[in-house]
């Protein structure tokens, strides 16, 4: 068995099945590295700082990738590249996360943002104990390249003072940029600095999480309303997902308005599990939140009676109409978690995003303007006016503002103007006006 993606190979250390992994070559997104006493790189020497140092660089000047610390690979004439083979965790001690921090530090620039994970070997393995060792390396913003070694080193492993190198990895090796080629980059830098300012790259839409959640949570045959927040500028994988305090933790201990059984995105039944290197928490076909390995959120709130439409039509066969109340709690619920807890875990700005799909299959979906926040159901009820509604703006990072933006979108969704939402006032969902725990 192999794995293919960073994800894939992160979520099954996670999930304590690093058997999933053997078979998987070393590429240009991942190296194995097996543990002597000394550790993956003895930092007693100057060799050892260096390939340390290298091995970073490279990752960062390719498209980033893992140092995965705790497999033995070996190339086999079958094979292309160096294959891990077995499995071999180790014991914590034999690695300072601190020492690794100095010497990336110390000898690499510009200063990377590089991440250190560690994950449990399985405790019903009689045979084999102990950890493996992650580095996750982000790949250098286009702006910033290049990375650099600011050291040499000698045949017999010792440092070369005023002296650098450039390291790229190519494939499953290291390769280094020739004098001529850092000479044409450099004249090629300053030539395109001078010129304008680049346009930041907007989020891309990521439709086919969407689509995954809504299959994961079981809303294939009713409307769905989607909340999306995704970083700009991914830096990688998050770190402490998993840890004490992250943000497992979190999703399982909501700080809500109200209890679990209202109109939020926490469970009373179900706590939240590693789903591709990031969290799923799905509450039956109700609602869904998935979290994936570099922050981007996904929730998906059903568009039924069970959720959105809570209450609005007892005893119709087919409702369609939205509660005005339910529509907002959840909302500002959303933006109270992600603009809190999310957004600042990733050094970028971010893209917030609501879809609703298939608003208009039959029954069409409505909502009624609302205009009293004691009886938010006045006014005659307006159908959807689009099946694929889906409009992004850039986050605000406070929730009730975001709350706003998101209804005044959804709200011009059935021709209705977001001022008569009974909760709302000038540009912001006012958290006072909704009920609260006693």
């Amino acid at each position: 068995m192999a794995v293919d993606s960073m994800v894939q190979l992160v979520s099954s250390l996670a999930a304590q099945r690093p058997h999933e992994i053997l078979g998987t070559p070393e590429s240009e997104w991942v190296d194995f590295k097996s543990v002597p006493p000394a550790g993956p790189y003895d930092l007693s020497t100057d060799k050892g700082k260096f390939e340390l140092a290298k091995d970073v660089a490279a990752f960062a000047n390719a498209s980033g990738g893992l140092i995965v610390c705790g497999f033995k690979a070996k190339k086999k004439q079958t094979e292309l590249h160096e294959v891990a083979e077995k499995a071999t965790p180790f014991d914590k001690k034999v690695v300072d996360s601190t020492k690794y921090k100095d010497v990336i530090t110390e000898y690499v620039r510009p200063l990377l943002k590089v991440e250190f994970f560690w994950f449990d070997h399985p405790a019903e393995d009689s045979d084999v104990s102990g950890h493996y060792f992650v580095i996750e390396v982000p790949a250098l913003p286009e702006a910033d390249r290049w990375a650099m070694v600011n050291r040499g080193i000698t045949d017999n492993g010792q440092f070369i003072k005023n002296s650098w190198t450039i390291p790229i990895r190519n494939g499953d090796t290291t390769a280094y940029l020739s004098p001529d080629e850092v000479y044409r980059l450099l004249n090629d830098g300053l030539h395109t600095r001078r010129g304008p300012a680049v346009a930041p790259t907007p989020a891309a839409d990521r439709a086919r999480v969407r689509e995954t959640l809504r299959t994961a949570a079981g809303m294939e045959e009713t409307p769905v309303l989607f909340f999306q927040s995704v970083p700009d500028h991914p830096r990688g994988l998050v770190s402490g997902m998993y840890a004490d305090g992250g943000l497992r933790d979190i999703l399982g201990n909501q700080d809500t308005l109200r209890e679990a059984y209202a109109f939020n995105w926490a469970s009373e039944h179900n706590r939240p599990e590693p789903r591709a290197g990031g969290l799923l928490l799905a509450d039956g076909s109700r609602r869904g939140l998935q979290i994936e390995s570099d922050g981007a959120v996904t929730g998906a709130a059903a568009a039924n009676e069970n959720m959105l439409g809570w209450a609005m039509e007892p005893g119709v066969p087919q409702p369609s109409r939205i509660s005005v109340f339910v529509l907002t709690e959840i909302t500002l619920e959303y933006f109270r978690l992600v603009d809190r807890h999310v957004l600042p875990l990733v050094d970028s700005t971010w893209t917030h995003r609501i879809v609703a799909s298939d608003f208009t299959r039959p029954p069409a979906r409505t909502l009624a303007p609302g205009n009293d926040p004691s009886f938010p159901l006045r006014g005659a009820p307006q159908p959807a006016t689009s099946d694929t509604w889906n409009h992004s703006w850039q986050a605000v990072g406070n929730p009730e503002r975001d709350a706003y933006e998101a209804l005044s979108r959804i709200y011009s969704l059935f021709g209705l103007d977001v001022s008569t939402n009974p909760f709302v006032d000038a540009d912001r969902v006012v958290t006072a006006k909704l009920p609260t725990k006693e």
